[in-house]
């Protein structure tokens, strides 16, 4: 797979470039590369020692109870892309394209896309099953 570096200029999409600055998440505000301390409820410890809550908010401290389940995470931020609506014009899709990617920590991309990773994992598990009616007979299940 050819690196971002390979390609020659003209063939380099801009948008992806990672920025020179940390990025944050944008649903949350993790800061990309720190280890937070992390809460059951969402809630989690910025670098600075304020309490965020899962969409970003301040929140109040935990008490005793609630920080004995506290955790470790280290928090990744990437650019994920939202999969692509049905149906719209080739023109119009490409035009969207840039402005469908965010900057995402783990966490979040994985509950905005929780819909998405549930139809593609179905629809995985349901090719295996015909798959293997066809070469091997129906599965009794």
């Amino acid at each position: 797979m050819a690196r971002l570096i390979d390609r020659p200029a003209e063939h380099q999409d801009r948008s992806i470039a990672p920025s020179p600055a940390a990025p944050r998440c944008e649903h949350c505000g993790r800061p990309h590369g720190h280890t937070l301390r992390c809460l059951p409820d969402g809630r989690w410890l910025s670098p600075d020692g304020i309490w965020f809550s899962d969409a970003g908010d301040p929140a109040p401290w935990p008490d005793v109870v609630e920080y004995a389940g506290v955790r470790t995470s280290r928090s990744i931020v990437g650019q994920y892309r939202r999969a692509a609506a049905i149906g719209r014009s080739a023109e119009k899709a490409m035009a969207e394209k840039a402005m469908e990617r965010r900057w995402l920590c783990r966490r979040c991309h994985m509950v905005t896309a929780r819909d998405e990773h549930r139809r593609v994992t179905r629809t995985r598990s349901l090719m295996r099953l015909a798959l293997g009616d066809l070469f091997e007979g129906t599965y009794t299940i």
